[in-house]
């Protein structure tokens, strides 16, 4: 009799244990259930400073209009920390829902398939309107097709000057410089050295691989042959721009011997900004999303110009896109995506753009009435935006952060050492071509 009870009991137990199973349906931990609680995902972003208040202002509007979706919003930093954080996490398993990569970051992530493929969302939602993006700002959003990413802080680095030393030098302050010669013969003529003490700088920039894109097309050099495998960036031609920049440091003391500086997080470049806020430096190179800080921080007239060209004028986009996590599940996603198109709406990118100077996405924002007069108000902006006419696509490389990593110590290198750009370039091509071999 007693057996019998016992088999009673263990049949009740077993019976309660599948209708709990059969209830709990394998939910991730915070999603909605029947209780109507929203979905709980997570955003990693890399930007700090002036920009992170902007993007969190965008997070609490997009949760206070959705009651059904929350977005909690983790800073990781920098565009850096946040790439190996997400390294870290596809081993942990601890992933993000969404994520914020450099535009020459993410790749790697798409080859490993860590992100979701876009192209169904963009193909079934009407209400994305994928035709208006900014075509030069799909540069580096896709890779074999398929549409990793979606275009949010996007720039390009541009160059800046001081009006005021412009006009001093007798030189035209709306457009100063178009060539590098134009640049090189102003920065002379700009630098003022008294007893071998340099108390101005012509001209600054910092050793950043973002910008030897630049110098290297300009020029007709090449990052990587079409195989992605054959290594071009020691060419001559590519080298030139570099020698031109060691010549400047080593031999006119037109422009400082900085080290190699990260073109990622909020502290990129600060020491060369601030000397061209103190009139110290009178012209730098900057990223576009930098024009609300240069704005608000000098009181001398601000004046921005395309890069300077060797042959051609060639530029890199840069920023950063935004991206789902490829292994949570459906509901997670669609709330990501719907994230996703709120912060790249017309609306989030006329406001972004006023708020920090980097590009619009949309074309629709763009031709708003609300940026033509803020352009009309502030015709600095405009710089960037008709660069874009000759913006390139970084070589989609997994490898390309490491390429830009060995070309900015191979630029501090040629400026800080005995190595010429040549042979500084040489070797960090060298040690690529291992890398892809």
């Amino acid at each position: 009799m007693k057996r019998v009870k016992l088999l009673v009991i263990c049949s009740c137990l077993l019976f309660l244990l599948t209708a709990c199973n059969s209830d709990s349906s394998a939910k991730e931990p915070n999603e909605s259930s029947e209780s109507n609680q929203p979905v709980e995902i997570e955003f990693w972003y890399g930007l700090g400073g002036q920009v992170e208040e902007v993007i969190l202002n965008q997070v609490d509007r997009f949760n206070e209009s959705h009651d059904n979706i929350h977005v909690n919003a983790v800073f990781q930093d920098s565009y850096d920390v946040t790439s190996q954080k997400l390294q870290a996490a596809i081993i942990s398993g601890e992933l993000p829902d969404l994520v914020q990569l450099n535009t020459r970051a993410w790749p790697v992530f798409g080859y490993n398939e860590t992100l979701l493929d876009l192209n169904k969302y963009i193909e079934e939602d009407e209400d994305i309107n994928f035709d208006d993006f900014n075509k030069g700002l799909l540069v580096n959003t896709s890779l074999d097709g398929k549409q990793y990413t979606l275009p949010y802080n996007r720039s390009t680095p541009i160059l800046y000057y001081n009006k005021a030393i412009m006009k001093e030098l007798g030189e035209d302050p709306e457009n100063p410089v178009e060539t590098w010669d134009d640049l090189v013969r102003i920065a002379e003529k700009a630098s003022i050295i008294n007893d071998e003490k340099v108390e101005r700088f012509g001209f600054s920039a910092s050793m950043s691989g973002w910008y030897f894109y630049s110098l290297a097309w300009s020029n007709g050099g090449k990052i990587l042959g079409d195989d992605l495998s054959t290594v071009l960036f020691d060419s001559p031609e590519a080298a030139e721009g570099v020698a031109l920049w060691e010549e400047m440091i080593d031999n006119q003391l037109m422009m400082p011997p900085v080290g190699g500086t990260s073109t990622s997080g909020s502290s990129a470049g600060e020491s060369l900004s601030q000397s061209f806020f103190n009139g110290t430096t009178a012209m730098t190179i900057a990223s576009t999303g930098s024009l609300g800080k240069f704005s608000n921080n000098v009181d001398f007239d601000l004046g921005t110009s395309f890069l300077p060209r060797f042959d051609e004028y060639a530029v890199a986009t840069g920023g950063a896109n935004l991206a789902i996590i490829n292994n949570k599940s459906k509901e997670r996603q669609d709330a990501a995506w719907e994230f996703i198109k709120f912060m790249t709406s017309t609306d989030e990118s006329i406001y972004f753009s006023k708020e920090t100077g980097y590009l619009p996405i949309r074309l629709s924002a763009q031709a708003s009435d609300e940026l033509q007069i803020y352009y009309e108000e502030h015709p600095i902006y405009t710089k960037a935006i008709d660069q874009l006419e000759y913006a390139r696509e970084v070589p989609k490389s997994e490898h390309t952060l490491r390429i830009e990593s060995e070309v900015n110590k191979a630029m501090e290198k040629a400026v800080t050492s005995d190595l010429t750009a040549q042979e500084a370039l040489t070797e960090a091509a060298d040690v690529i071509r291992k890398l892809v071999q």
